[in-house]
């Protein structure tokens, strides 16, 4: 029997069996208990994916391969968000057109989620920059244009200087790109809005009947920022102009000392920047003058883009106030209320157009005649056309504008000559309804060609009512206005039109932490970005699983040290040489009687441990009892087949090459494991009359017992059996006893010189 694990040879002989058996391709059409499991869509980048990808999607993992075990018919997809500046930058980086860069991306990505173990159906997987895919988000476009949902305006939006485009709102943090940290301009150009404020009701309510974790609702409902207040109207001294200001304070009217509006000067929100003006506004309930300033902490895009300064209730006025010398007054609040109610969202219509070359073309043509066209469905995909000049200008319009090929068209309405959009769609409306698009891939609704005004779309509708909405959706609280905002809008939308019978996509969602490395953030600067190959290639995909989720809480921000991966080897390692060596046939007394209670009671607390810390995302605790639950089959020298087998089930959404590998080559059951039942457990052999009695040399451990209460409690029985004991044995062989130290049921401490 073999003695050692060799993990490189047990893993790859795994991986294929379970591919070659088609084990995680799910039934989409025939699943009696459909399961959909998903792990956020992954951008596929140039570095491949490191260990923060893998502890993510370990942890999406071994909850789908719980469920799997329960019974439940599971759907666990796997695709590339492969569109947009991710993939884009890097091309442009190496002078490498994006499509050849993400062909090759992708097949690494899939390499390395392939030799992590995971259990991902691979017959449906998508990618956004795939023309079959990208069809659909063109088609998407278009729904939104003929809903009156997508529209084109000029506007003062967010541009990047470095990415050279546009960016949405939630694309900029603190006044910075969130991409590359590039303090964002304004700029005042032509772009394509979908109205998400036109559901910013509808996305507030939502949250109360989803289950996520509070953090991302607080963040949601913080953006959509719902705010009940009056409209004032101050006129301007000496002109006939005024200026309206939204305000949720209207009763601090009276100790107004200046009014502030939004300036395009002076970027960086972290420094606040103000200009007086050299004009005054009248306060319309006492007539003082205030001083009217133009600064940088105004958002243009909250309420009217004016606030009145009321410096002596309001910290960010107070501090604005004194770094200009302006006057602080407390009044007592007024009585008298002016202005209209109003009710002000923070929330902004979502920028859609961006101004690069790695994206889904736009399907719109501009008509001289008839304005905005929809180029028509039957005419999709509008394809993306190999060019060798995609590096972004940065001059307000994106590089396919260089290409009269592409965009001089006739209209498909009046056939006169017209202009294609030459922007390209944002990469979060590729992803904002991929979940909808990986059970239906292949279907013959996929593959359609929808006739105009058919009301066609890609889904299948029984297939689309046996797995949607998303039933477990595992991924990063980072996205919490992004992505995850974006597809609720969407889902609500393609619901008012009558694709979908439902509203929300994920009704439970979790979200997962973010792993660092030594303390710090995982970064190529730092150099501490961990690549989980040369862990799978030294220790093994199960050890590497097993270390991602014993770590710590899911939801936590959890170390990756080297040290945790050799600990986790070593417990493999022991679990192994458990199946593997022959047990010695137990002499001490201390199994007497007590052994097979001892043994089993620990085994249904397991269990339930285990169970209960799975359905929690508890994963690092479930493994903790894992190893005690080994340390006492060690200790007791178990040899029973039923106890082994239910040791390996516990492990097998865990280790699950190691788990397989003992249920079929060594324990002799039928392939495979990840199809078995989960064990369950009895309360009645959940005994509760067993103690753990910790063995101490001189004041330190070295061992422990698990014994019966009542021989617990007996000073001679302990003594001879912690003697006896080969852990404790060695530390006193050759040494004198000075002294025996006990306390019943709990310690025995032998002082020795």
């Amino acid at each position: 029997m073999q003695k050692k694990y060799d993990h490189a040879s047990i893993e790859k002989k795994w991986q294929k069996k379970w591919d070659d058996a088609g084990l995680y391709v799910a039934d989409i059409e025939k699943a009696e208990s459909p399961f959909y499991n998903l792990w956020m869509f992954p951008y596929p980048s140039a570095e491949g994916l490191h260990a923060g990808h893998a502890f993510a999607s370990t942890g999406s993992d071994i909850y789908g391969r719980y469920m799997r075990m329960t019974g439940r018919d599971v759907f666990q997809p796997i695709g590339y968000d492969s569109f947009g500046i991710h993939s884009e930058n890097y091309a442009i980086k190496i002078n490498e057109n994006p499509q050849s860069v993400v062909k090759r991306t992708t097949k690494h990505y899939e390499e390395q989620m392939r030799s992590l173990g995971h259990g991902y159906d691979w017959t449906r997987t998508v990618t956004t920059s795939d023309p079959d895919y990208y069809r659909w988000t063109q088609w998407l476009f278009v729904k939104m244009f003929e809903a009156g949902l997508a529209y084109k305006k000029k506007a003062t939006v967010n541009f990047c200087p470095s990415c050279k485009t546009v960016l949405a709102d939630e694309q900029v943090i603190d006044g910075k790109c969130e991409r590359c940290g590039t303090i964002v301009e304004k700029k005042d150009l032509d772009q394509w809005f979908f109205k998400i404020t036109d559901y910013a009701d509808r996305l507030l309510t939502g949250l109360g009947k989803i289950d996520w974790s509070q953090r991302v609702i607080s963040a949601q409902r913080n953006w959509i920022g719902k705010s009940e207040g009056r409209t004032i109207e101050f006129q301007v001294e000496g002109t006939g102009r005024k200026i309206k200001v939204f305000t949720t304070r209207p009763e601090t009217l009276n100790s107004a000392t200046f009014l502030a509006v939004a300036s395009s000067e002076g970027k960086d929100v972290k420094e606040k920047w103000g200009k007086f003006t050299g004009k005054y506004a009248i306060n319309p309930i006492n007539g003082d003058k205030l001083p009217i300033w133009e600064t940088n902490y105004v958002d243009s895009s909250y309420g009217t883009g004016a606030i009145m300064g009321v410096p002596a209730y309001d910290e960010r006025d107070r501090e604005f106030a004194g770094k200009y010398y302006i006057d602080i007054v407390e009044k007592p609040f007024t009585k008298e209320i002016l202005g209209e109610k109003t009710i002000h969202y923070h929330l902004r219509d979502w920028l859609v157009s961006r101004q690069r070359y790695w994206g889904a073309p736009i399907p719109m043509i501009d008509c001289p005649k008839d304005g905005w066209v929809t180029v028509p469905e039957k005419d999709l995909p509008i394809l993306l056309p190999t060019i060798s000049d995609y590096k972004p200008e940065g001059a307000g319009r994106g590089p396919l504008a260089n290409h009269k090929d592409f965009f001089e068209v006739k209209c498909p309405k009046c056939g006169c000559m017209a202009k294609r959009e030459t922007d390209v769609m944002d990469t979060f409306v590729d992803s904002s309804w991929y979940f909808l698009a990986y059970p239906n891939v292949g279907t013959k609704e996929w593959k359609s060609v929808p006739s105009a005004g058919s009301g066609q779309a890609f889904f299948d509708e029984k297939i689309m009512k046996a797995w949607l909405p998303v039933n477990l959706y595992f991924g990063g609280a980072e996205h919490s206005v992004l992505h995850l905002m974006y597809s609720r809008f969407v889902t609500m939308v393609l619901h008012d039109l009558k694709y979908l019978d439902f509203d929300e996509p994920f009704p439970k969602f979790f979200a997962h932490g973010l792993m660092i490395k030594d303390g710090a953030k995982m970064s190529k600067s730092r150099g501490n970005v961990v690549n989980p190959d040369e862990y799978v290639e030294k220790f093994g995909a199960d050890a590497l699983r097993i270390y991602l989720a014993f770590m710590g809480p899911m939801d936590s921000s959890p170390d990756f040290r080297d040290s945790g991966m050799e600990g986790a080897s070593r417990f493999l390692g022991k679990v192994w040489r458990l199946f593997n060596e022959e047990p010695e046939h137990p002499t001490s007394p201390r199994l007497r009687g007590v052994g097979n209670t001892a043994v089993s009671s620990k085994l249904h607390q397991t269990i339930k441990k285990v169970t209960k810390d799975i359905e929690g995302y508890k994963f690092n605790t479930a493994i903790s009892s894992l190893m005690e639950l080994v340390n006492v089959m060690n200790e007791y020298k178990v040899s029973s087949t039923k106890y082994l087998e239910t040791l390996a089930l516990l492990l097998a959404p865990f280790a699950p090459h190691l788990s397989e590998e003992v249920w079929v080559e060594i324990l002799g059951r039928p392939f495979s494991i990840h199809k078995a039942n989960w064990p369950k457990y009895d309360d009645s052999l959940i005994r509760s009359d067993t103690v753990e009695i910790v063995v101490q040399v001189n004041g330190k451990m070295r061992g422990t017992l698990s014994l019966e209460s009542g021989i617990g409690n007996r000073e001679s029985e302990v003594t001879q059996l912690a003697k006896d004991d080969e852990k404790v044995a060695k530390w006193l062989e050759g040494k004198k006893i000075i002294k025996i130290i006990f306390v019943p049921g709990k310690i025995i401490n032998f002082v020795i010189s």
